[in-house]
């Protein structure tokens, strides 16, 4: 279990941007791990489908707070359609093991999560950045 806190995903967990939420959001979405109580909320203005300004509150493990610290270094100029591949490539990787072919190469980071398949007490936490976005293009 400790092998998932390597010293690249404790790195990304202090260093998170857009760690502030947004005086005036065109959306907020906030998700709940069941699973760990992991949080997080994150604020988004939209310009044409893209998001234009982000910030979020993460209350998450390192785990957590790692994968909302990779998205959100690609969250700037994201629209939905850019959003749902990664998603769903990144949940197949984590709980079904599945090798990762990315959209883009930006992605390849989330591989660092490849060692949680088959540690189901962590999916909640590392979904949410995801959950999460997928609320604010839902709009």
């Amino acid at each position: 279990m400790d092998d998932i806190y390597t010293r690249q995903i404790l790195a990304l967990a202090g260093d998170i941007p857009f760690e502030e939420r947004l005086a005036e959001p065109d959306v907020s979405a906030t998700k709940v791990s069941r699973i760990c109580g992991s949080t997080l909320t994150v604020d988004a203005c939209l310009e044409e489908g893209r998001i234009t300004k982000f910030g979020q509150k993460v209350k998450a493990c390192a785990i957590g707070q790692a994968c909302a610290a990779i998205v959100a270094k690609h969250v700037i100029g994201l629209t939905a359609d850019e959003l749902w591949p990664v998603a769903e490539i990144f949940q197949a990787m984590v709980k079904e093991g599945t090798e990762p072919v990315w959209p883009a190469e930006k992605w390849k980071e989330l591989e660092i999560f490849k060692e949680l398949h088959g540690n189901s007490a962590r999916y909640g936490s590392v979904m949410l950045p995801f959950e999460c976005l997928k609320e604010v293009f839902k709009g």
